[in-house]
């Protein structure tokens, strides 16, 4: 399969809607999240943005979400429909979140059952990561949730770093442990290896960027609801520029989303790789499989031929590996456009993949 362009393919999946008639077959997106995430999908159309990715690509994808247990569950409508899965003392810290999919309990049961592709979220309060122990409970309790996701490898599990705080309530140093979090969430120590767990930086789209500012690695500036820090949720404009961008992110996962195996894998012995998202925004995943060992080449190229970065170069076991193509490392495209990535194994191109970077 050599030098071949491989494609990602829509299966289309039942859906079981807890209390509920089992609604039409199609892949279906789910959401956990509090009140930043409710902005998000509501200022940012979230909903509205999948619909018509729908009518454009012919998808039937369906978008549900959970608010505090309070609120409980919204359709694929956006409509509320009465219950919640009662999510574990209403916690979605990361110390929250490691209970709920850890220890054995029925919000994390009904997830799993009733969604193909699992998102989750902390609040901007998990942004503020006080030491560096703390910064290394939270990769723990991380790895621990991933131990879990490695039996479900018929799900995708979509996991958003934290939004970044206010500057009024958040230091320097906290500011930069919660961007080296959100950096590591993304890397090859934490997704290598696990191909139905995907990374989406949600703070990189909120934060201003590690570029020395007094106010780096916090919520931008034009982000914010108030100077005062009365209200820490990042604003409409905020929401509104980043809603469009999780849809897209949402859609094309939830496409290379196939039932019964790994989201995005290369499903034969063949060598291949593949790119998720595909078209990207921001970061990319790029997930690879080489039939035998050898000396692993992994290349980016842009649409003239000209090479961009080489993202891998080393000897390498036979198997699955994830490598992330991203804008924080300065290892991405900056302008937008076509672009290759090359798998090559001992020197022979063993896999193509045509990537498009819309910004």
């Amino acid at each position: 399969m050599g030098g071949t362009v491989l494609s990602l393919v829509l299966v289309c999946l039942a859906i079981v809607v807890p209390n509920k008639v089992s609604a039409q077959a199609r892949p279906n997106i789910f959401l956990l999240h509090h009140s930043t995430g409710h902005n998000l999908i509501d200022q940012g159309q979230v909903r509205t943005y999948l619909n018509a990715y729908n009518v454009s690509n012919g998808t039937q994808l369906a978008f549900w979400d959970h608010d505090y247990n309070a609120e409980g569950l919204r359709n694929a409508s956006g409509v509320y429909v009465g219950h919640s899965y009662v999510i574990p003392n209403d916690n979605t810290d990361p110390d929250g979140l490691y209970y709920l999919w850890t220890v054995s309990n029925a919000a994390r049961d009904s997830i799993i059952a009733n969604h193909q592709v699992i998102v989750f979220k902390s609040c901007y309060p998990a942004s503020a990561i006080n030491s560096e122990a703390e910064l290394a409970q939270y990769k723990t309790w991380y790895f621990g949730m991933r131990d879990v996701f490695d039996l479900h490898p018929e799900r995708t599990f979509v996991v958003m770093s934290p939004p970044p705080l206010h500057r009024v309530a958040t230091n320097a140093a906290d500011a930069a442990r919660a961007r080296a979090f959100s950096i590591w969430l993304g890397s090859a120590e934490f997704l290598s290896g696990h191909p139905n767990v995907v990374y989406f930086n949600l703070f990189d789209q909120f934060a201003q960027p590690a570029d020395g500012s007094a106010f780096q690695n916090m919520l931008r500036y034009e982000y914010e609801t108030n100077e005062a820090g009365t209200d820490w949720h990042p604003n409409l404009l905020a929401n509104q520029t980043v809603g469009p961008i999780v849809a897209q992110f949402l859609a094309t996962t939830a496409v290379g989303t196939p039932s019964g195996t790994s989201q995005a894998v290369v499903r034969s012995a063949d060598d291949g790789i593949v790119c998720v998202p595909n078209p990207i925004v921001t970061d990319a995943t790029l997930r690879y499989r080489t039939a035998a060992p050898g000396w692993i080449n992994v290349t980016i190229y842009d649409a003239a031929g000209r090479r961009q970065v080489v993202l891998a170069n080393h000897h390498e076991a036979a198997g699955t590996s994830a490598l992330l193509w991203d804008r924080g490392s300065g290892r991405t495209c900056a302008r937008p456009g076509v672009y290759w990535a090359r798998l090559e194994r001992d020197g022979a191109v063993v896999g193509r993949q045509k990537i498009v970077v819309l910004r």
